[in-house]
């Protein structure tokens, strides 16, 4: 085998080469190279969660700055961040406000369409009325229900969205219904009602913009009579929720016993039967028992079944 070539180093100074230390050489702008730090990224305004993130950091970044004694953020830079945190805290607001409404107009959607055809209906039928009538009396009374008609089409259309719909026809479908077709105007259009009623009643003559601006407003603290008026509604639903469980809970306890007495009923026929089996049955044992008797028995039918010759032999 052949011999490894020596390196010139150790051929001409005699000793092994010594091993290059490495220096550490300096970073960033000492070496000649700029030092950038990554630029932040902007929020994404249309993500509530993005906006969330953001006002959080934001709050703890200013809450560490006012732990110290010395704060090292600058006026200028506070100052944008606390602007920065008041605008996402209000877009927050907003987006909350936005969801809330939503969610109240879809719980309310269904009750407040009825209640507007309902009326729309009532007002087109007061109409006819009053293009035929010729009474004086009932053309007043017809033209004041076509007027609350009228006014309910607006209440159920424009009653503001952030704020728990007040039924007006509620109560009175519950109750008893009359035959009459006058009755029905009277039932539903002469009854009390709600204090929005009267306030939309009143904006109606400042126009649509203004049904409009109250339909949007944010959700006002009611006065006492509104909320003396939703409390006793409030209570006359609970009444009437916990006498409709009452009824439910007497006919289920009603539902076993009736069942059986059906059960019964059934089953008599059956029993009978078999007692009136059980009755001819013991009846003709009994017939036959007393035959048996009467005829001497078993030994007595033998011995007159012998013939007369067989015995004289």
């Amino acid at each position: 085998m052949g011999r490894k070539r020596p390196r010139p180093d150790e051929e001409s100074s005699g000793h092994p080469a010594e091993k290059r230390q490495r220096t550490n050489k300096p970073h960033g702008k000492a070496h000649g190279k700029p030092h950038h730090k990554k630029p932040r990224k902007d929020v994404d305004l249309e993500s509530i969660n993005a906006i969330k993130k953001r006002a959080r950091a934001i709050e703890r970044l200013l809450a560490r700055d006012d732990a110290k004694e010395d704060g090292k953020l600058p006026a200028n830079k506070r100052i944008e961040l606390e602007r920065e945190l008041a605008a996402h805290k209000q877009r927050i607001e907003d987006a909350h406000v936005k969801k809330e409404r939503s969610k109240m107009i879809s719980k309310y959607h269904m009750v407040r369409f009825f209640e507007r055809k309902k009326a729309m209906r009532f007002a087109k039928q007061l109409e006819k009325r009053i293009a035929k009538t010729t009474d004086p009396k009932e053309l007043a009374q017809y033209k004041a229900d076509l007027h609350v008609a009228q006014v309910d089409i607006d209440y159920a259309k424009y009653f503001p969205f952030m704020e728990p719909y007040i039924s007006l026809y509620a109560g009175v479908a519950s109750g008893p219904k009359e035959e009459e077709e006058t009755a029905a105007f009277a039932q539903y259009l002469r009854t009390p009602r709600p204090p929005m009623w009267k306030l939309i009643e009143g904006t109606r003559e400042e126009g649509e913009a203004a049904l409009e601006r109250m339909q949007n407003r944010p959700p006002q603290r009611a006065s006492e009579a509104e909320t003396e008026e939703q409390e006793d509604q409030a209570e006359k639903s609970a009444e009437k929720r916990s006498d409709k469980k009452k009824k439910k809970d007497r006919k289920e306890k009603k539902k076993g016993p009736r069942q059986e007495r059906k059960a019964k009923k059934a089953a008599k026929p059956a029993e009978q039967a078999a007692r009136g089996d059980g009755k001819k049955k013991a009846e003709s044992s009994y017939e036959s028992d007393s035959e048996g008797s009467d005829a001497g028995g078993f030994f007595d039918s033998m011995i007159f079944d012998i013939p007369v010759a067989s015995l004289m032999v």
